[in-house]
Parts: structure tokens; sequence; C-alpha cells
């Protein structure tokens, strides 16, 4: 699993410190990478609360004609709140627009690319435009805002 940072392989897992606002500039690109398994699979509906049977039983899965159950795309987002977590120093996700293009089996893996396209400085805002890739083929796409929080010129409590 690796992100890309100014053109440079540099392991995920903390290696790299957050990018603050002020060092953000267009064309960079943040990229992970997961496969989620069956358990994994059965965390999330017990979480969610989703157990439709398309993501939940294999021979609804194989009734319409996959070779195992549907990933959950909810999940799949999740790896962009991973994303924002460990590349953005002090950011929020703001605003999220994907469209789910292909179905993805339980146990593939799905690359998914992050690039820069917009810096707006008075929101302190930056735009990414979402790719996550099974193989070659683009499985969703989109855009993700994030909002770089401002710290408090004080950090007093008044009462």
């Amino acid at each position: 699993m690796s992100h890309h940072r100014w053109g440079a392989d540099v392991p995920l897992g903390g290696a790299v410190s957050p990018e603050t606002f002020d060092k953000i500039q267009i064309g960079q690109v943040f990229q992970t990478s997961a496969a989620f398994d069956g358990g994994e699979m059965d965390r999330f509906a017990a979480l969610s609360g989703d157990f439709s049977a398309i993501h939940a039983d294999l021979k609804t899965a194989k009734r319409f004609g996959f070779t195992d159950r549907l990933q959950y795309g909810f999940l799949l987002t999740a790896l962009l709140s991973r994303i924002v977590g460990e590349n953005f120093e002090h950011a929020v996700c703001a605003a999220v627009a994907l469209d789910f293009t292909k179905p993805v089996v339980v146990g593939e893996r799905v690359d998914v690319r992050a690039e820069v396209t917009q810096v707006q400085e008075s929101m302190r805002s930056v735009v990414l435009k979402i790719a996550m890739l099974r193989g070659g083929d683009v499985v969703v796409r989109g855009k993700l805002t994030i909002m770089f929080l401002r710290q408090p010129a004080s950090n007093s409590i008044e009462i």
C-alpha cells in the first residue's frame, strides 16, 4: 500500500506527516488500496444495518450472475476517509459526489487515486478527483471536497 506525494512512492501507515493546507498543490496525488473480505463485509452489515441480499447472501449474488457477494459501495467509500485521515492535517470531509460504475465482489482489491484539482484559499478547502479502480477498470469515480480546520486564536474558555 502506498500513496504518491510529489511523484514519489511513500509507504502509508504514519511514515509521512500529514499535509497542512499551505503545502497542498494542484496535481498532488494520494493513493491507497484495500480488498475487503467476508468478515469485514459482515461487520459493515452489522454496523450499518444494511443486510441487502446481494451483499449478504452468496446464493443471491450467484443467482444474479456474480461469483461472490458484492462489496458495499459505502464500505469502499471508507477508503476516502483513510485518504483524508492519513494525508491531511486537521481536515474533514465536506462533500462527496460519487458514481458507482461497476460492481466489485468480496475480496477484489480496489485501488483509490485522489488527485488535487482545486485549492480554495478563502474557504481553506481542497477538491480531490476520485477514481477507484479494480485492475484497470474504474469502479467508482467522483469528487471529494475537504476543508481544513482553523485553530482558534485562543485555547482559553470564556465564561
